[in-house]
Formats: structure tokens, C-alpha cells, sequence
């Protein structure tokens, strides 16, 4: 592929709980059966190399079938942001990295860490640590720039929705990354089956046609969509119409239309979700405000009329600079484990242990819908069958423990802009929006509105935060500041069960370089 070293060879560069409101009887017990497992297993048989089409169309027939394929109609990808597994599935006894440090758990303020966490590709190989015939260490975490917020791990408090349905359905824990890089690599990855040997945010220089997954699915009449969790102003200033066919435009379309088609029956045979500024769960974003969005996300599938039907897969783009224990395979080029979690009533509920990417979710499609691989790369994967038993009884409809009416949403001036890192005892403005499941303004909804803060420990807040305000028309705006650097972490409940939270970072004298940064994603997704 390109993207790490040859066998052999140098690779050449580089919790605590929160107290949620909604439906939570019943959760510790369930979330206390999970069992995770860190350790390698052996690599599938079906992800051996099937480069030609001719041979992937015969390995299709072999492993998911007709059977599968009236079974499965509609596949859904919900992708968040940069988490490894390890990051929000701790290892038993918070394993150690590498031999010279430990994994460290978040405490109940600390609902994220701060922008701080270096994702590149030249940072993340030397965090990786190669070294010759010994593979990658996975032990440079606390170098500089990483620090302690790299080797952070979150219980299972924080993720509350993620946890029931990894124990309730399904989840992989050899997962990998499909490249050492950040965002837009590995999201061209996972729809392209190749990132055109450009590894940066940057804007990828490839000429078009992209042939990705669209394209593809376009070619063989199968329907499909991209749901955004974002004002359509907003649109334009991505990357996804360079992914997709011409006259395809209104396929690149809302969250909130997500909902709609979901009730109307109009869902397409491939839903691409991604979420909105405040609920990927990249830092400094809150991971539980994510998880709730995710929480209304699968409520709505397993509650629709397509329950049946679904395959969904919630998945991470990449592990964001995170630690994690087990290496990835040299030859590979993949970079760190990342959560991957199967939804779907015939989930074998259990824990799947053969090596993927999140390219396989395109060879689980193709294989189910007999279409070709688009890259080598794609023809290599492990296409998901041996996670589904199209067999046997099927599995209960979800019942999401935390899944509001509502979110609030926290966030700077606007919709497209993060809560800011301050310094101490300087005023700070939040924006808070009463926001619906597709993320947009519920602008009918209006009353009292409850905050309480998580200080760090042995800090006191004084007068500066403000405990109680009111949305009118879906709005709100706080003013606060905070006596220390550290994490704070808002929890906010208003009308009709709606609930959100946010961390806010405040900084030490060593950290002024990132104060007031806020606004677009840089990535271009």
C-alpha cells in the first residue's frame, strides 16, 4: 500500500462516572458484564488476498451468500472522531504502554483532553516507536508533545450508549486505523480504498474521478446517501462533493433528513453519518455530548420499520494521536486500533476478533451486493461475514440508555464553532442551542435551564459560573470563568429531558498557545 514500512525495514519518520438522567436503570450491571480484550488473535481467513475481481465475486458467494443478502438491505456507517480502542475501552488493569509508562483514567471532570494531542503522521510514528525486527512499541506516548493527555483513558461512565451496544450486539477489537495519518486520509480510505498516497488535512492534490464507494454503488443502482450533522452553509467548505458522482449533489444532505427518510421509508441501501462541531468527540468535544447524539441515532434505526434490515457500524476515523497497546501489523501500514461496533439483529453478540479496517465495511457491501473491490487494498479485507449469522434467531430491538429528546449544544459564537481553551479568571461566552437529533436549532423550545460543573479536584468556583438560565426560542448564552487551569466539565439540563455537556479547558502558564482556538474543522470532513 505504500503507508508503512516493508518487514523488516525502518518506517523513515515518525473516568469518572457522569451522572446522566435518562433511562439509566439497569446500566452499571450491563456495562460490568463486558469483557474487553486487548490481545491479538489470529488474522482472519477471509482476509487473505483476493486482488481480482473474478476472485472477490467467488469469495462473496463464499461467505455472506444469498442468505445475507436478503437479510441485509441497508448498511449505516456512523463515523465519529479520533478515539482509539484502548482510549475509550480500557484495558483490564490499565495496561502499560510499552515498559515505561501507564495508561492514566480520566476523572469525572475530564469528559475529553485538550487540543494538545499531535495526530499527525511524522507524530504519530514516533509514538508508535518502530524499531527493527522488534515491529512498533507502542511506547513514545508521553514523549513531547503528547504529555499525559495521549496515554488518557475513559471509563465507561463517559459512552454510556457505545458501551450497552458493544455488549449488547457486537464490537471488534482488532480494528486498525487503514493508515498512520489523521482525519481526511483515513475518511478517503474508508470510502475510496485508497487515500492517492496523500497522508495530510491538506487538501488532497489527486485529480478526479475519486471511484469511491458512491460512485460504485451509483454504477450498480443502489441508492445512498452522506448525512451531515451541519448547516448546509456549511457544506460547500467540505470535501464530499469530490467524492461522489456528478448530479449527486442533493445526496450530500442534512442529519435532519436522515429522520425524515428514516420515518417516510425512503432510507437508501448505504447511510453515511457523520456528526456536527460539539458531537464528534474529538478533543476538546465532549465524548458523553457524542455519545448521546449517537444514543438518538441508533434509538430511531432500531425503532424503525428497518430494524430487520440494518446493518450498522459505528466506527471512528481515527485514533486521534491516542495511545493504544497492540501494534498493528508492520507490513500493514495500518496505524492504531480504533472502536468498531456492529448493530444489527443478526449480530453474533460476541466479541469479533479477526484483524479489519474500516475498509471492510466496503467489502462487506460488495460481497452483499456483488459489486468489485475498488482497490487492491479493498480486496484484501476481511468483509465482516464471519460477525453475522443470518441463521439464527434475531437479536432485540436496542433500548438506548441515554437517547434525549434534545441535546444542548455547547459551542462558541456560532453553530460552527467549538467552546474555547481560556486562561484563568477570564471571562468566557458560552452559546448554548437546544438542538434536535439531526442538529439543528429546536427553536420551539423554551425554559429553565439547570448547569452544574465538575471543577478539578481541590478547586473551588467562587462566583464565576453561572448555575441556572433559561432558552428562549432554543437559545441561551452563559457567561463564566474559572479560578485555575484544569478541566470543568458543564452538564446542562433543560425542557423535555434535553441534556448536554461540555468540558472546558482552562490553561496553564505553559499552554497560552492554545488559547482561543475555536471554529472550522481543519480537516475538510
Amino acid at each position: 500500500m505504500g503507508a508503512g514500512p516493508a518487514s523488516g525495514t525502518s518506517p523513515g519518520g515518525a473516568g469518572g462516572l457522569m451522572r446522566p438522567v435518562i433511562r439509566m436503570a439497569g446500566l452499571v450491571p450491563a456495562i460490568a458484564l463486558i469483557v474487553l480484550t486487548a490481545g491479538l488473535a489470529p488474522a482472519s481467513g477471509a482476509a487473505r488476498d483476493a486482488a481480482s475481481p473474478a476472485r472477490a465475486a467467488r469469495a462473496a458467494q463464499d461467505s455472506l451468500g444469498s442468505l445475507g443478502s436478503r437479510r441485509i438491505r441497508h448498511v449505516i456507517e456512523i463515523m465519529l472522531e479520533n478515539h482509539t480502542f484502548a482510549n475509550l475501552f480500557p484495558p483490564p488493569g490499565h495496561r502499560r504502554a510499552g515498559a515505561r509508562v501507564a495508561s492514566v483514567l480520566a476523572p469525572a471532570n475530564e469528559g475529553d483532553v485538550q487540543g494538545g494531542v499531535d495526530n499527525g503522521r511524522a507524530a504519530e510514528r514516533r509514538a508508535m516507536d518502530y524499531r527493527p525486527g522488534r515491529g512498533y512499541r507502542m511506547d513514545g506516548y508521553t514523549r513531547p508533545p503528547y504529555g499525559k493527555s495521549a496515554i488518557t483513558t475513559f471509563g465507561p461512565g463517559f459512552d454510556p450508549n457505545l458501551q450497552y451496544l458493544a455488549h449488547a450486539y457486537e464490537y471488534a477489537d482488532r480494528n486498525f486505523q487503514p493508515v498512520i495519518g489523521p482525519t481526511r486520509p483515513n475518511i478517503m480510505m474508508a470510502l475510496n480504498g485508497t487515500a492517492h498516497g496523500w497522508y495530510f488535512n491538506r487538501r488532497n492534490p489527486h485529480p478526479r474521478p475519486w471511484h469511491s464507494i458512491f460512485d460504485e454503488l451509483t454504477k450498480y443502482r443502489h441508492s445512498w446517501k452522506i448525512y451531515l450533522g451541519l448547516p448546509t452553509w456549511l457544506h460547500p467548505r467540505q470535501s464530499w462533493y469530490q467524492l461522489i458522482p456528478r448530479g449527486h449533489r442533493a445526496d450530500v444532505t442534512t442529519a435532519s433528513r436522515f429522520y425524515a427518510d428514516l420515518s417516510r421509508g425512503h432510507l437508501p441501501r448505504f447511510s453515511f453519518i457523520r456528526p456536527g462541531f460539539g458531537y464528534s468527540e474529538e478533543p476538546r468535544e465532549d465524548i458523553s455530548e457524542g455519545d448521546a447524539w449517537l444514543g438518538q441515532l441508533v434509538n430511531a434505526v432500531g425503532h424503525s420499520r428497518y430494524w430487520r434490515s440494518t446493518a450498522l457500524f459505528i466506527t471512528y476515523d481515527e485514533g486521534g494521536g491516542f495511545w493504544d497497546p497492540v501494534p498493528p501489523p508492520v507490513a500493514s501500514g495500518y496505524g492504531t486500533r480504533t472502536p468498531f461496533v456492529i448493530v444489527s439483529p443478526w449480530a453474533r453478540q460476541r466479541v469479533f476478533q479477526q484483524r479489519l479496517t474500516n475498509v471492510s465495511i466496503l467489502s462487506f457491501m460488495q460481497h452483499l451486493w456483488h459489486m468489485p473491490p475498488l482497490t487492491r487494498l479493498n480486496a484484501q479485507q476481511n468483509d465482516l461475514a464471519g460477525a453475522f449469522d443470518f441463521r439464527r434467531r434475531r437479536l432485540p430491538r436496542p433500548h438506548l440508555p441515554v437517547a434525549p429528546s434534545a441535546t444542548i449544544g455547547f459551542h462558541g459564537r456560532n453553530i460552527a464553532s467549538e467552546v474555547r481553551a481560556v486562561l484563568p479568571d477570564r471571562w468566557l461566552r458560552i452559546y448554548l442551542d437546544a438542538e434536535t437529533a439531526g442538529l439543528s436549532l429546536s427553536a420551539s423550545m423554551s425554559g429553565p435551564l439547570s448547569l452544574t460543573v465538575l471543577p478539578p479536584k481541590g478547586v473551588r468556583l467562587g462566583a464565576g459560573f453561572t448555575k441556572r438560565t433559561a432558552l428562549v426560542a432554543g437559545r441561551a448564552m452563559i457567561r463564566v470563568r474559572f479560578p485555575a487551569p484544569g478541566y470543568y466539565r458543564i452538564e446542562a439540563s433543560g425542557p423535555d429531558a434535553s441534556v448536554g455537556w461540555t468540558t472546558v479547558v482552562v490553561l496553564g502558564p505553559n499552554q497560552r498557545a492554545y488559547a482561543g482556538t475555536s471554529g472550522f474543522s481543519r480537516s475538510g470532513f
